[in-house]
């Protein structure tokens, strides 16, 4: 059994059944030998192509050469998102001071002060400068991918998909990743991961299909610390429309006069909270999904044809638009919605400097855990994370870079020394398929907006079953692995906060306990889970 002490005392101790993390507790997913694959080097290596990773890439490439690989083809967005309004830019010192009150009251005391005050500090200078040329501010991203591809000494290579990184001792070298088929060894003096979220691990999502937390249990299994991963931002307004699966309907409509209806057109919100409609996200979120369970629909709906409808087309253009589209008119009809996963909070652990606990290993964006957003987020604070905490990333590891004498790694040679002689050949992708859909039901039922000891404890037993075959030959089997890890992390994490606090909910903890709990959990492979202020 894997034995998680919360403090010294008998009676805090606590023992998770059959725990998954101990069954899963292998270093590699991949049999390799990097003497024996094709072998690319780079002084820089950056994961991903979001916001942090293309800040990441640009400043870097200021300091030396720059590798970027990314799962999808670069920027490929399955599904744009439904939503208007942009990142607030504070110019004054009362605005950058609220904004920081802000964001500490919606952390639940679980902040790092510091980290936000430098977020916000650096954001003021930073998100200018993206948007220098004149351009709309809701195009932040556009405009970042435009520095990006000037920039000259950066190599990209899509459909790169990273599986674990190389480590000897403390210290990271880069990663086995599989590129048209074939595994290589990626040798970089600094590595920079700043590969998105995990929010396929759940039936209801706004992310893309490729979330599917590669970043988090790559980095869990090469010895990183994780922080926080029971902290999971649910948004209670996601489109429920099968070709637009993944949009968000922004809160704003709310803020503006939208209405929450179920599917018997009853306004619902009145039951649940005093603010009704303008209730808190994780509230909105569980009310809608109460009023499913109710009224034995998948959804309920957002309502604004009360508004005008030159103040909805004028308010709401993207999302006027983009329904039109898909066949709703929202001045005239009500928008199906319904609650999913969004934002991971927590992740791997960072400081200021995006330096994760493993040397040489860097952290940025959503799969960090820089302790800005504490136990709930600011509505547009991970855009302000990206940019500024990618740079930092980008900025740490070209120094990094020159403390590396090339001799010490330019002949190593690293290999699994996992026993692979178990393992499976690969089964058809159906299988993992299948398996996935069910771990996504399962993490959705029992470990989504509201959770239980029971159920959380169910999980692990699932879990264990469903890893006593491993497959090692498809991408689709290395993400279900994935999955399967963070699943575990969340689960192991959201059992032993015994509170709900911010966007974790516990219906036999239903209150937040800051005598206790005004701490984070930290979780790292091969050790106990350890619980630090």
């Amino acid at each position: 059994l894997y034995e998680t002490r919360l403090c010294s005392k008998k009676e805090d101790m606590y023992i998770l059944p059959n725990s998954t993390i101990s069954a899963m507790n292998h270093r590699y997913i991949v049999q390799f030998d990097s003497a024996e694959l094709p072998r690319i080097d780079t002084d820089v290596l950056v994961i991903g192509d979001g916001n942090a990773g293309l800040n990441a890439a640009i400043e870097a490439n200021q300091h030396g050469d720059v590798l970027l690989i990314t799962k999808r083809a670069i920027k490929e967005n399955n599904f744009p998102c439904a939503q208007d309004g942009t990142i607030a830019i504070m110019s004054e010192d009362g605005t950058m001071a609220s904004h920081v009150e802000k964001t500490l009251r919606m952390g639940k005391g679980l902040c790092n002060e510091t980290a936000v005050e430098v977020m916000v500090a650096k954001g003021v200078q930073q998100v200018p400068e993206l948007i220098q040329d004149g351009t709309s501010r809701d195009n932040e991203e556009t405009i970042l991918l435009s520095h990006f591809k000037k920039q000259e000494n950066v190599r990209v290579i899509e459909q790169a998909f990273a599986i674990d990184f190389m480590t000897q001792g403390d210290r990271c070298y880069g990663v086995v990743a599989l590129i048209n088929g074939t595994l290589h060894c990626i040798f970089a003096k600094a590595t920079i991961l700043a590969s998105g979220g995990l929010g396929h691990i759940y039936q209801c999502t706004s992310n893309p299909v490729t979330a599917t937390g590669d970043g988090f249990a790559a980095a869990w299994r090469a010895g990183c610390v994780m922080m926080d991963m029971e902290f999971i931002q649910f948004h209670p307004t996601i489109l429920f429309l099968m070709e637009a699966s993944h949009c968000l309907i922004s809160e704003e409509v709310r803020e503006e006069g939208g209405l929450l209806v179920n599917s018997r057109g009853e306004r619902f919100m009145a039951k649940y909270h005093e603010q009704e409609d303008l209730a808190p996200c994780d509230v909105v979120g569980r009310a809608i999904l109460s009023e499913m369970e109710l009224t034995g629909s998948p959804c309920v709906y957002l309502d604004i044809t009360h508004l005008s409808s030159d103040f909805i087309r004028s308010c709401f253009s993207d999302i006027y638009q983009f329904c039109h589209q898909l066949g709703i008119d929202i001045t005239t009809d009500v928008i199906p919605v319904r609650s999913g996963a969004d934002f991971m909070i927590g992740g791997v652990s960072t400081d200021l400097d995006a330096k994760t606990t493993l040397r040489g290993l860097y952290a940025c964006g959503e799969v960090a855990c820089t302790g800005v957003h504490g136990a709930s987020l600011l509505a547009n604070n991970p855009l302000l994370e990206c940019i500024v905490f990618g740079s930092h990333a980008g900025r740490a590891a070209a120094e990094y870079v020159r403390t590396v004498q090339s001799d010490d790694y330019g002949n190593l040679r690293i290999s699994s020394d996992d026993d692979f002689s178990s393992a499976q050949t690969a089964s058809p992708n159906i299988e993992v398929e299948a398996a996935q859909e069910f771990l996504q039901e399962m993490m959705w039922q029992h470990a989504g907006l509201v959770r239980h000891r029971e159920d959380l404890e169910a999980i692990f037993d699932e879990l264990k079953a469903l890893n006593q075959n491993r497959y090692w030959r498809s991408i689709e089997a290395f993400e279900f692995q994935n999955m399967c890890d963070v699943a575990a992390l969340v689960t192991e994490a959201a059992i032993l906060r015994t509170e709900s606090r911010g966007a974790h909910y516990r219906a036999d903890f239903p209150e937040q306990d800051d005598v206790k709990w005004r701490k984070h959990i930290v979780l790292q492979r091969g050790a106990a889970a350890r619980i630090v202020a």
